[in-house]
């Protein structure tokens, strides 16, 4: 039987059998698009996800097949075998197809998903407030701690009475609190920013400073994963099972969305739903 065809690039062969992407979010697909022939290099790797160092600073996720864990990864119809992905590895662009190590991951034809969070009509309502009625999910200790506790208090004074400056202290004390590759205050406060950004967009549009002192913080004050996570929350951005909960119109609904939630690292999930309820206990009325 004929051998495989392959192409020498540089210091790696691809394998010309492609691998196929399967779901890529509109602004990753704008990046892939946007990539010079030297795209980039693998920052990270991991079971379940390979982090690129894109030619444009940020990271770009390449997860397995399912929704998207992050509003800036790409869903492969399977990840490229274990151990044979380094950090370094170059990646190059063809076209609408990239290299590398040993495949052509080709985008043409992927379900192209919009991960932003869509503004809603009024408050929260009775399914999604019923989270508040539930003994929370144990997070990590992180967010027990004095200077946690603080800091939230501080974030949902600010949402509850609309002061921005209290919200951003609030925000900037939660950055890279918590250990792991996403600190459990960086998961707290991207689930409390998918709350503002469903039930008060408008005032978080009035008050770029938020997002711009935020992330210009975040820069140097987390992990790189988590500051990806963080700057596309303030720019109203998030993981689809994020999206489905704080859209979810119905208790089963909201129920799922949680559980699948949950399942989200080690606590991320638990850490991400401790901000939804945060926000959502602050956005009550009084």
């Amino acid at each position: 039987m004929a051998k495989p065809s392959t192409l020498a690039l540089g210091r790696i062969t691809v394998d010309l059998r492609s691998v196929r992407v399967l779901r890529v979010s509109v602004d990753v697909l704008a990046r892939l698009r946007a990539a010079p022939p030297e795209a980039g290099r693998v920052h990270s790797v991991f079971e379940r996800a390979v982090n690129l160092a894109w030619h444009d600073g940020r990271l770009l996720t390449l997860q397995g097949p399912g929704s998207l864990v992050a509003p800036f990864a790409a869903a492969l119809a399977r990840l490229p075998r274990a151990g044979a992905v380094g950090a370094g590895m170059p990646v190059r662009r063809r076209a609408d197809t990239l290299a590398l190590d040993g495949a052509i991951l080709e985008w043409q034809g992927a379900t192209i998903v919009d991960t932003t969070m869509p503004e809603g009509n009024g408050g929260p309502g009775s399914a999604l407030s019923a989270l508040l009625t539930e003994s929370p999910a144990e997070g990590a200790p992180g967010l027990r701690s004095t200077l946690a506790r603080r800091a939230r208090s501080r974030l949902a004074a600010g949402l509850s009475r609309r002061d921005p400056d209290a919200f951003r202290e609030g925000a900037l004390a939660l950055l890279g609190l918590g250990e792991g590759l996403t600190p459990a205050g960086d998961d707290c406060l991207v689930g409390a920013l998918a709350v503002t950004h469903r039930f008060a967009q408008p005032w978080l549009r009035t008050h770029p400073q938020i997002q711009a002192s935020v992330e210009r913080t975040a820069a140097a004050a987390t992990t790189a994963i988590s500051r990806e996570f963080v700057a596309h929350a303030l720019a109203g951005h998030f993981a689809e099972s994020l999206i489905a909960l704080v859209t979810a119109e119905s208790i089963e609904g909201v129920s799922r969305a949680a559980a699948r939630l949950l399942e989200s690292g080690a606590t991320s999930g638990a850490d991400t739903l401790c901000g939804i309820r945060l926000a959502l206990d602050a956005l009550r009325p009084a």
